[in-house]
């Protein structure tokens, strides 16, 4: 069986963001007041300076990282975006039907659509960008053997029969396709013409300048872009509301302290922090600092092949051993939030009614003894005899050497498992040692993290296909779970599938396959300047029309 994880994209977390918050609210907290605000009603015009610290590469086929993909959202359009709740909206298509078996969408594209050097979008476009993507996928798989478009791999084909409709034809239904086409679109005659077929429009011309990027149908258009800058425009033609700020300016720096010190020296509006930033940007003079829900999540891999681990009640009693208040505020300063299921608090399909595990040492004790594991001896340490022999009750915890949050966490856990009687050796490891530990199923327990797409397809860490190679490194086998979740990523209406995911949270809570600890919020440093500033975990841009600057 093909691997549910082509479905989504997620990430090993080797580098955690510090960046996090106590508040539960999904919604943006402001910790530094404003002052001063004189003007309450949103004005056009105006500039905003954003830092980044890694060249950008303003073409949505060959952007990579969450942050690119962000950046060419002001340019180029998908058929179809992500709000912060992870739910799928219009973009270029203003509406879209799904055959009764699911595995055919009729896409109806948006009305008067302009690229930015004034040509028409059509379907004619859409089908030239997926050409293209196909050839990308060819072309890239076979060379460097990194599998691209994952999502492209169900459809079986796709057409434009009139130029405001685009058809698209699955394998088989899923109901996580739409999410994989958010990818942006390009004009057909760029693709199709001979400097659109090379690489030539990253290339330089002779005075320094890069050869101009293909137009895009987005709020901003591209007016000039060099080896440190990208300016951009408000695109006057829009077709949608048009945004307040009229220019955006896109400065690359080398590292984050040089983009730190261009932020004091207010040559950058926006960048984000980590907590051990957070008392030097605080005591900047016209700065607010915002924090706000993240995709990551940080957890406590067992591996439920150890015998240790194979009992629901030991996982349970194992996570109510644990102060993850604690852990959460020696590693983010309280920045984020407790979970207790990997679907985060701001999707739409979050269960709030998830049972939430406390901090309860004395029951986790009982629940200990209830399960034989008793000190007989008097060392610290529980112990249960096991087909006639002593079982001691420790084990080795896995952490990346590079990552001081994960080793705070670790160090927290063992502490506080050692007051129920269980013996924790922390053992450092560089990234990719844990990694082939852990996906070799070597490994005992192991400090990690995810950053999850806003599709909520939880198969990959739960199903039991994705034990041998996938990344069911935990070794979770439950047929019920698997059951439910495949027939939430068959079904096509969203309330049906909310209500199956609810189930599966409830399963997920009750089982503990991942001892699920916290998720950082992310953390921004803001000019006081711009106003009208609501990012939300998807994407930092969505609502960029609000913005403004006094």
């Amino acid at each position: 069986m093909k691997r549910f994880a082509r479905f989504f994209t997620v990430f090993f977390l080797f580098i955690f963001l510090l960046t996090a918050c106590s508040d539960n609210s999904v919604n943006p907290v402001q910790e530094k007041e404003q002052k001063n605000n004189t003007s309450a009603v949103p004005k056009s015009g105006g500039r905003i300076n954003i830092g980044v610290t890694s060249a950008v590469t303003l073409d949505p086929l060959n952007a990579q990282t969450d942050e690119e993909k962000s950046l060419d959202s002001l340019i180029y359009e998908g058929l179809v975006k992500i709000d912060g709740q992870g739910r799928i909206k219009p973009a270029l298509a203003k509406a879209w039907e799904i055959s009764g078996n699911g595995r055919t969408y009729t896409f109806k594209l948006m009305d008067d659509v302009k690229w930015h050097n004034g040509g028409t979008f059509s379907s004619t476009d859409i089908k030239a960008t997926f050409d293209r993507i196909k050839q990308i996928k060819s072309l890239k798989e076979k060379k460097d053997k990194v599998k691209l478009f994952p999502e492209f791999d169900n459809i079986e084909s796709f057409s434009a029969p009139d130029k405001n409709t685009f058809i698209i034809n699955l394998y088989r239904p899923d109901a996580g396709f739409l999410y994989g086409m958010t990818v942006g679109i390009l004009p057909a005659s760029y693709l199709l013409s001979e400097k659109g077929k090379t690489e030539g429009s990253s290339k330089k011309t002779s005075d320094g300048q890069y050869m101009p990027k293909p137009s895009g149908t987005g709020k901003y258009k591209i007016t000039r872009q060099d080896s440190d800058t990208i300016e951009l425009k408000r695109n006057e033609d829009y077709y949608g509301r048009k945004p307040y700020i009229e220019d955006i300016i896109i400065r690359i720096f080398p590292d984050v302290n040089s983009m730190k010190e261009a932020f004091k020296n207010q040559e950058v509006d926006l960048m984000p922090i980590d907590t051990q930033d957070w008392d030097i940007f605080q005591s900047m003079s016209n700065v607010s600092l915002l924090h706000y829900p993240s995709r990551y999540f940080e957890f406590m891999a067992l591996n439920l092949k150890n015998e240790l681990f194979n009992d629901t009640t030991i996982r349970r009693a194992i996570l109510m051993s644990i102060d993850r208040n604690k852990i959460l505020q020696d590693t983010t300063l309280g920045r984020g939030v407790l979970v207790d299921s990997p679907i985060m608090p701001f999707s739409w399909a979050y269960n709030p009614q998830v049972q939430h595990q406390p901090f309860d040492r004395d029951k986790a004790v009982q629940m200990f003894k209830s399960a034989g594991w008793k000190d007989e001896d008097g060392d610290g340490i529980l112990e249960k005899k096991v087909g006639g022999r002593k079982k001691i009750f420790e084990f080795e915890l896995l952490v990346n050497t590079s990552n001081a949050a994960r080793y705070q966490a670790a160090s927290d856990i063992q502490k506080d498992l050692k007051e129920v009687g269980i013996s924790i050796n922390i053992v450092n490891v560089t990234w990719e040692e844990l990694k082939t530990r852990v996906m070799g199923k070597k490994f005992d327990a192991a400090i990690m993290g995810w950053k999850l797409s806003p599709n909520p397809d939880l198969r990959f860490m739960f199903s039991i296909d994705e034990i041998k190679n996938g990344y069911n490194f935990v070794s979770y086998s439950n047929p019920q779970l698997d059951e439910i979740l495949i027939k939430a990523q068959s079904s096509n209406l969203e309330q049906e599938q909310k209500a199956l995911l609810y189930q599966a949270q409830e399963i997920i809570s009750r089982d503990q396959p991942y001892i699920f600890l916290y998720s950082p919020n992310n953390l921004l440093a803001i000019n006081k300047r711009i106003k009208g500033f609501q990012p939300d975990p998807v994407n930092l841009f969505n609502s960029i029309e609000d913005w403004w600057v006094e």
